[in-house]
């Protein structure tokens, strides 16, 4: 268990980063939606520190084929110059 950060007033000091947070948000809002019956079909990239790995799951593939073509245009759109300045975050829009 990592270590707590304490603020001054006692409260406690969240030690992730905002990018973490955005993350565990995108996790939570994904999972709601498959436990309302939203999602046939799923592909999730985790990256960590020093790799990176894939889950796959459901039955639609050509639907999850066409948005894997749309997310690595809108990651190359939002990392490449100029368009997107080469930033390596990425916010959901």
């Amino acid at each position: 268990m990592p270590p707590k950060l304490i603020r001054p007033d006692g409260s406690e000091a969240s030690t992730m980063s905002p990018a973490q947070i955005e993350c565990i948000k995108l996790l939570s809002d994904m999972l709601e939606s498959a436990q309302n019956g939203e999602i046939l079909a799923l592909a999730c990239v985790a990256v960590g520190p020093l790799d990176f790995g894939i889950a796959i799951a459901g039955a639609d593939a050509p639907r999850l084929n066409l948005g894997l073509d749309v997310a690595k245009r809108t990651i190359m759109d939002r990392t490449s110059p100029p368009a997107g300045g080469g930033r390596t975050v990425l916010h959901r829009r």
